[in-house]
């Protein structure tokens, strides 16, 4: 026991002095363990060190085998808004611990978060796609994947393969999708997407029409960047609001409902933005906060 003890201390470094070799044998076999032992010890934790290392940048870029998770949302693609994507993604759904899966062929992980996991590869590929585990997620958003660069077209027709690779792993599966000519909309459509956004088409005419509507760019802005936890209403003009102006109602709506009222619309028409615009019978109000206010 007591040789065992001082070749244990020895091989870690740390020689106590509490028990050492007396005789010339002993001493020789102590020279040969620090030889070896040191150079044993510091293998093993370089080892434990690198592929720990190697873990982590695989991570890093994408290196992935598999994503076991379920019930998660996946983005397909990369481009500059994707960030914006992620984020706004990690704000809404880090309540739920419901996971973000970005697919993507890109190099390295835009972003630094626990709660989205990068996968390196090719959206339109079967085999990246399962490696998402993307037929079990909850929900699609296919970017426009600007990093293989290609005319708008091309990129466009990128996100029609991907979505008909989605349909056939997961016919019920939804999709959200980001085109960049209005024309292949109808394409997209067909693929099975559900919800579409013309980027170019919807910048360049709320540009357009903010000129001739000032306000409307900071109402658009309101609705899509409120802060995570709240809710969109849209609420028909009842006994409460009908009558009163414009002004009246958003002051009731913040002091009595902590709530922004964004827009009041009638059909497809958007109303003035001036406060002094009388509500009427048949507006409808969009409103964005906690919970819905009783103004129907």
């Amino acid at each position: 026991w007591d040789a065992l003890w001082m070749m244990f201390i020895t091989i870690a470094t740390i020689g106590y002095g509490d028990i050492v070799p007396v005789t010339n044998g002993g001493r020789v076999a102590v020279i040969i363990t620090v030889t070896f032992g040191v150079a044993t010890l510091s293998a093993f934790i370089t080892l434990i060190a690198t592929r720990r290392a190697q873990k982590v940048k695989g991570r890093y870029m994408g290196l992935h085998e598999v994503i076991k998770i379920k019930d998660h949302v996946v983005v397909c693609g990369w481009n500059p808004r994707g960030i914006y994507v992620l984020n706004r993604l990690r704000d809404e759904l880090k309540k739920e611990l419901v996971r973000t899966v970005l697919l993507a062929d890109i190099e390295e992980d835009p972003i630094d978060d626990d709660y989205t996991y990068f996968l390196r590869g090719d959206p339109t590929s079967t085999r990246d796609l399962k490696r998402a585990n993307a037929g079990k997620a909850r929900t699609v958003i296919l970017l426009a994947d600007e990093s293989k660069g290609g005319s708008e077209r091309h990129i466009d027709a990128r996100t029609v393969l991907t979505a008909l690779t989605l349909k056939d792993m997961n016919p019920d599966i939804k999709m959200t999708a980001e085109a960049l000519e209005p024309e292949n909309i109808h394409h997209m459509e067909l693929a099975g997407v559900e919800e579409i956004l013309n980027t170019n088409s919807l910048l360049g005419n709320l540009m357009a029409r903010s000129a001739l509507h000032y306000g409307l760019i900071s109402t658009v802005s309101d609705l899509a960047t409120k802060e995570a936890g709240t809710q969109t209403y849209v609420i028909p003009a009842g006994k409460e609001a009908v009558g009163k102006t414009r002004g009246e109602v958003e002051a009731v709506l913040r002091d009595q409902y902590d709530s922004q009222l964004v827009a009041i619309t009638a059909g497809k028409n958007l109303k003035p933005m001036d406060e002094d615009y009388v509500i009427t019978e048949g507006d409808r109000l969009l409103v964005i906060g906690e919970e819905k206010p009783p103004l129907d």
